[in-house]
């Protein structure tokens, strides 16, 4: 799992990740990880929809994104469930 040092960091490649997926047209899936991403307040209730965010977009967006954007958004979910069950 790649280890993110921060949350800064991990919400830095997060925002690049969806600006990337935008630019390559999935508009979609990038305004509902964007949704998930704005409930981030700190607690564990804002994480949880951020990961059921994501995870709607992952089976929905697999046509639409490149191969690479796809295991970036599965490896940022692997640290976001991370979080949430900690």
């Amino acid at each position: 799992m790649k280890d993110f040092k921060s949350n800064e960091e991990f919400f830095a490649a997060f925002r690049d990740l969806v600006s990337r997926m935008e630019r390559g047209g999935a508009r979609d899936a990038a305004s509902l990880l964007r949704e998930g991403f704005a409930c981030l307040n700190g607690l564990t209730d804002g994480w949880v929809v951020l990961m059921e965010a994501m995870e709607k977009v992952i089976p929905a967006c697999q046509g639409q994104i490149t191969g690479e954007e796809l295991r970036d958004l599965k490896e940022m979910l692997r640290v976001v469930r991370k979080t949430v069950y900690r």
